[in-house]
């Protein structure tokens, strides 16, 4: 939510949203917001909400369908949705980072699924075939883990699909879905190289051509959403830091740390760049497969993304 207050990030975040809401019929803003419940930010929500409605930047048809289709809080967790959302957002921040570290050594390790939003911010796939693959292998998971949810189902089918995936994302459970290769966009070379992990557990490898990219989409698999401790510092890294929530598990490392920053709004983001970053040896800024989110806890009543 803090990134809603940063003018330049917020106008990419905007067009990439207005982008997939022609695509998917529904508002990722509307989504995003729908069921916070950190009333910190109510008077952020509704400046935006009022000045993208007025300047015609949001539709009200699509506002209308995402409260529809997403009524529910335990829908907040639905996975074609939070994929898309991701992709929004990720691929925002990492251009809207990428262009105030021109002057500083960051090296940039991908883990997951938010390997969509890498190629997406280095001009390796147009965002709209992003939307388009996420939507498609993100509602064969979705399917996937409905059926897991309906045969251990001990209350409302909707929130058993909710406890699956919040147990899969706490690292207490395992569930592994690939892609199948029709659900993949065609990629090319990235811009820029960067660094990619199947898993957050996996050694990282370089993604620089278009062989690369597409090997890495192959990878691609729901069990990357999963909580692990990474593995330690390379001989060639100093820091870390962490493009996440601190309400996503992976803010966790950051506490008591020398090593691992979080990096959870546009202040800290620039602190690191600024003072942490520039010492010592190259850095790694990692994008766990979640999109950086600022709410209260997960439970029945308040649901919240990791």
């Amino acid at each position: 939510m803090g990134w809603l207050n940063e003018i330049d990030a917020l106008g990419a975040i905007r067009q990439r949203m207005i982008c997939a809401a022609n695509i998917t019929g529904w508002d990722i803003f509307t989504f995003h917001t729908l069921h916070n419940r950190d009333h910190y930010f109510d008077t952020t929500i509704a400046a935006v909400r009022d000045t993208w409605l007025k300047e015609g930047n949001l539709s009200p048809a699509a506002v209308l369908e995402t409260k529809k289709q997403f009524s529910k809080p335990y829908d907040y967790f639905r996975i074609p949705a939070r994929l898309v959302e991701n992709l929004v957002f990720q691929s925002a921040l990492l251009e809207w980072v990428g262009h105030r570290a021109t002057d500083v050594p960051l090296r940039f390790h991908i883990i997951g699924t938010a390997l969509l939003s890498a190629l997406v911010s280095s001009g390796s796939i147009p965002f709209s075939e992003a939307v388009t693959s996420a939507l498609a292998f993100g509602s064969r998971w979705d399917q996937t883990m409905a059926s897991i949810a309906e045969a251990n189902r001990t209350a409302e089918t909707g929130w058993s699909r909710f406890e699956e995936l919040r147990r899969l994302i706490e690292g207490r459970a395992v569930t592994a879905l690939a892609v199948p290769r029709s659900d993949l966009p065609q990629a090319a070379a990235p811009s820029k190289p960067f660094w990619y992990s199947p898993t957050v557990k996996d050694d990282p490898v370089l993604i620089a051509t278009a062989r690369d990219a597409s090997a890495a989409l192959e990878t691609l698999n729901l069990s990357s959403w999963a909580y692990a401790t990474p593995a330690p510092l390379g001989h060639d890294e100093s820091v870390r830091g962490w493009l996440v929530s601190p309400l996503q598990p992976f803010a966790r490392l950051c506490r008591w740390s020398v090593s691992n920053y979080l990096l959870a709004n546009p202040a800290t983001v620039n602190l690191f760049m600024d003072y942490i970053a520039t010492l010592g040896r190259a850095p790694v800024l990692l994008l766990p497969p979640e999109t950086p989110q600022n709410r209260f806890r997960l439970s029945r009543m308040k649901v919240t993304g990791p």
